[in-house]
């Protein structure tokens, strides 16, 4: 897995070729979001970049197995 652990929460960055490309792939994000009840948060910075930070909410803000399924996904996606 290339995703990190820091401070209780899987983090990822991806890079894309433009933000346009960003906010289409957000789209599919958010579909899956609301499909899983699970929203990650993210940070899109240098117009082309956009780094991932997940961790289940209503369970203390702790890593579970709803951020390792929602990592699969947001990999295909990206």
């Amino acid at each position: 897995m290339s995703w990190s652990i820091t401070n209780n929460k899987l983090e990822k960055e991806f890079v894309m070729n433009s933000f346009s490309e960003i906010i289409e792939k957000l789209k599919e994000v958010c579909i899956l979001a609301v499909s899983l009840n699970h929203h990650p948060d993210f940070f899109v910075y240098d117009y082309k970049k956009i780094r991932f930070s997940l961790s289940t909410h209503d369970n203390g803000n702790k890593v579970t197995e709803k951020d390792y399924e929602l990592v699969e996904k947001l990999d295909l996606i990206f």
